[in-house]
């Protein structure tokens, strides 16, 4: 199976942290951002993935080849203007069209069982399943079921039949699908195929699973599903790096690999300090990221922050 990232959007909910660099390719943890749903559906056995990029294309391939290596295939289509999600897909047909295959976007982090996702939409020979979480606080656009799963309706008004949950941006696609998408356009593949098809009766359905998900869309998001990552992976016994040798360490931190910490500096809880930023004398840092280049001056202090070579942004 092939997949698809769909990773060419302008990243404007991030901004002002996505004018200095693309959405796709922000840093979590010492990684791409985008590498995380890589990661999900490549051990879960997809082989061969392609990414649509619009923006610095380059800078994005750059980063995502240094962490993929030799390891995970990934290709790429670059959109002078950008073509949305349908016409995203459509772009890309010639790489998706020999099996079923996945698509999931670049700003968020989604893990699920996804052989139950698979097996669901075999059994049903679905020409898309979208795949549905639970969001009992209601903050995304619903996603209307019958009682077998198949779609009904998009949004609020929709209110036929059950509303099952929202869409996580991951669905399981046939190669017939490709046909369906308006051809040589920009489109969106909720509105321009998903809901003509649905009018006539095609079999797109909806598998409603449970999981994890986070959406780095703004700032706020970014800086807060950091943080959850760091606090579901790190170890209060791992041993801090020798540049924090004569600084004062309270875990959980993530501390990269050319990381600069003066003697004096406080770090932690809750700190992220990407490679090449650089800490001060006396300086302290939590609840916050520091991006690569980042530098925080002896004395000050940051909490609630991200701090990037060329700005700080607070988060309230």
């Amino acid at each position: 199976m092939k997949g698809m990232i769909l990773a060419a959007g302008l990243g404007t909910r991030l901004r002002p942290l996505s004018y200095e660099l693309p959405k796709p390719i922000v840093p979590v943890l010492g990684r791409p951002l985008c590498s995380y749903n890589i990661e999900f559906l490549f051990q879960a056995g997809i082989r061969g993935f392609v990414m649509n990029l619009h923006r610095q294309p380059k800078l994005i391939q750059q980063r995502v080849n240094g962490w993929a290596g030799k390891k995970i295939g990934v290709g790429y289509t670059v959109e002078p203007e950008i073509l949305g999600t349908g016409g995203g897909i459509w772009n890309a047909r010639e790489r998706l069209s020999d099996g079923t295959f996945v698509t999931a976007n670049s700003d968020t982090i989604v893990r699920f069982p996804f052989g139950q996702a698979l097996s669901f939409h075999r059994e049903r020979r679905a020409l898309a399943t979208l795949v549905l979480f639970h969001d009992p606080e209601k903050r995304y656009t619903p996603v209307w079921t019958d009682g077998e799963g198949r779609i009904t309706g998009f949004g609020s008004d929709a209110g036929n039949g059950i509303r099952s949950g929202f869409y996580t941006g991951v669905q399981i696609l046939e190669p017939d699908l490709l046909g369906r998408i308006p051809p040589g356009r920009a489109s969106c593949i909720i509105r321009e195929t998903y809901e003509p098809l649905l009018r006539g009766g095609a079999p797109i359905f909806g598998f409603l699973s449970s999981g994890y998900f986070r959406d780095f869309g703004t700032p706020s998001d970014y800086l807060r599903g950091t943080l959850a990552i760091l606090a579901e992976t790190s170890r209060d016994t791992d041993r801090p790096p020798p540049c924090a040798a004569e600084a004062s360490i309270t875990p959980p931190v993530h501390i990269s690999a050319g990381a600069r910490i003066a003697p004096g500096a406080r770090i932690g809880p809750g700190a992220v300090l990407e490679g090449d930023a650089s800490v001060g004398e006396g300086a302290a840092v939590s609840r916050s990221i520091l991006w690569p280049g980042a530098a925080l001056p002896a004395g000050q202090e940051v909490s609630g922050a991200i701090l990037t070579p060329r700005r700080r942004v607070d988060i309230p």
